[in-house]
């Protein structure tokens, strides 16, 4: 496995977790060059650094896939491959480094049954957990009404910029937009404008966060925008603001959809496209005239279940590569 569990919240938390489990992890951030073990887990945006190709070419690319696929063949090790279903799709156009790859590989894991995968019979469907008590004990902010807040512990997605100017065309009283996270140079200025320009209703915190962070900028949130989701950083952001009981906006996709209606009425807002000022103006309007639970309801999507179910993945991969 790749990213060794840290005091971040990261996608291997919820495959090693930071209890005892009947699976033995090793992590690396490397080429495969360690033989004695029986399943090699990876998230497919980490995939190029599995194959340590970087920046380089198609043929690079074969090269590399050749000899990752000759190493799982020769020492009988299998390969688990998460597909998160955010980001780019599977391609009828495949390489032959590609289709390599794909057939060398014992079993996907993805989140929602809506996404693709090159073998439905070797799939599994693994929801991405919720973050449970994981910040009990966290200094919280109290929500400030109408605060919409555009957030990230990395860089905030280029979408965002769409956000700087709804709370100016905005029909809902009060409502100001917060930027917090990194943003690349052509997004802060735009953000750093809007701010010198409309003071009350654009505010930022430029910086990369702490999830300590992340946690008291949600906790002040009304509403959570994610204007898109693209990355594992985005859909980790959806969880983490339904985690701590804050609503969200983000385009409709099949995976939000059917959270949306999983967490139950008032959680998820979908919008058609870009988050317009009069999505958050219904989103707005519909979270303060709509009963909604205490918490959202998150279903099969408990930490320890979870990892549970990744184990039996790679105990079944395992199994089935040491066959004669």
């Amino acid at each position: 496995m790749h990213r060794p569990p840290a005091p971040l919240l990261r996608y291997v938390d919820q495959v090693a977790g930071d209890g005892p489990t009947e699976v033995e992890f090793r992590f690396s951030r490397s080429v495969l060059t360690d033989f004695d073990i029986d399943v090699v887990h990876v998230l497919e945006p980490h995939l190029e650094t599995l194959l340590g190709t970087g920046h380089g070419g198609p043929l690079q690319r074969l090269f590399a896939v050749r000899a990752l696929t000759s190493n799982l063949r020769k020492h009988r090790i299998a390969l688990v491959r998460t597909l998160p279903g955010v980001g780019a799709s599977i391609g009828h156009d495949r390489s032959l480094a590609q289709r390599m790859l794909d057939e060398a590989t014992t079993a996907f894991v993805v989140f929602h049954e809506s996404t693709l995968t090159p073998d439905a019979s070797r799939t599994t469907v693994i929801p991405h957990a919720h973050f449970g008590e994981r910040f009990r004990g966290y200094p919280r902010a109290h929500s400030v009404e109408g605060r919409v807040l555009c957030v990230a512990r990395g860089k905030l997605p280029k979408a965002a910029g769409a956000l700087v100017g709804t709370p100016r065309v905005s029909g809902i009283q009060g409502v100001a937009l917060r930027f917090a996270g990194e943003a690349d140079e052509s997004l802060e200025r735009v953000i750093r404008s809007a701010v010198a320009q409309h003071p009350r209703t654009v505010s930022m915190r430029l910086e990369r966060l702490s999830d300590g962070a992340r946690v008291q900028e949600i906790g002040a949130a009304e509403l959570v925008a994610v204007p898109e989701v693209e990355s594992m950083g985005d859909l980790q952001t959806v969880f983490l603001a339904l985690t701590l009981d804050r609503p969200v906006i983000t385009p409709r996709s099949p995976q939000m959809a059917a959270l949306a209606e999983e967490v139950g009425p008032g959680w998820v807002h979908l919008t058609e496209g870009s988050i317009t000022a009069s999505a958050l103006d219904e989103a707005f309007t519909a979270i303060r005239s709509t009963s909604r639970s205490r918490s959202p309801r998150f279903t099969q999507r408990d930490l320890r279940a979870v990892i549970s179910r990744y184990s039996t993945v790679f105990r079944l991969s395992a199994q089935s590569v040491q066959k004669p």
